[in-house]
C-alpha cells in the first residue's frame, strides 16, 4: 500500500471512531434521562444481583468481585449501567412491535463485488500448490 492509502484509510477508520463515540454518547444521555425522569434508582441489592452475576461468568466469588470493582472505583460505573438497562427494559417494553417481510437481496450475503486490496486474492488456508516433480518434466511431451 502506498503512503496516501494508508492515510485515507486512517482517516476514514478515525470518522467511524468519531461517528461510533458520537452515538455512544448520544445513547448513553438518552438512557440517562429517561432514568431521571422516570426516577429509576439503583440499591445496594440491584448492586449485589449484578455482582454476584458478573462472579457467576467470570467463575469468581463475588467478594472478589467487589473487592476488584471497588479498588478499580468502578461500582459508580456498575451502578450507571444499571440505570441504563433499567431504562432501556422500559423502552423494550413499551415498545410495539410490527411484523415486516424480509426482502432477500439479489446478491448474498457475505459476497463482495471487488475486493478491497488490489493484487492477487490468495486463500490464506489453502495447501500451497506442488511443484512438478523432475521426472514428470521430463516425461511430459515439448511442444
Amino acid at each position: 500500500m502506498s503512503e496516501d492509502e494508508i492515510r485515507s484509510r486512517q482517516r476514514v477508520m478515525e470518522r467511524d471512531v468519531i461517528t461510533n463515540t458520537a452515538m455512544a454518547l448520544k445513547e448513553h444521555f438518552v438512557l440517562q434521562k429517561i432514568a431521571e425522569v422516570e426516577k429509576f434508582e439503583v440499591d445496594d441489592d440491584d448492586l449485589n444481583a449484578e455482582i454476584e452475576r458478573l462472579a457467576d461468568q467470570a467463575e469468581d466469588s463475588p467478594r472478589r468481585v467487589r473487592a476488584r470493582l471497588e479498588k478499580e472505583d468502578l461500582l459508580d460505573t456498575l451502578a450507571g449501567q444499571l440505570l441504563e438497562r433499567k431504562a432501556l427494559d422500559l423502552i423494550l417494553e413499551s415498545a410495539e412491535y410490527e411484523d415486516v417481510a424480509l426482502k432477500t437481496p439479489e446478491t448474498p450475503a457475505g459476497t463482495v463485488e471487488e475486493q478491497v486490496a488490489p493484487g492477487e486474492m490468495k486463500d490464506p488456508t489453502a495447501a500451497p500448490p506442488e511443484e512438478p516433480k523432475a521426472e514428470e518434466e521430463a516425461a511430459s511431451p515439448q511442444a
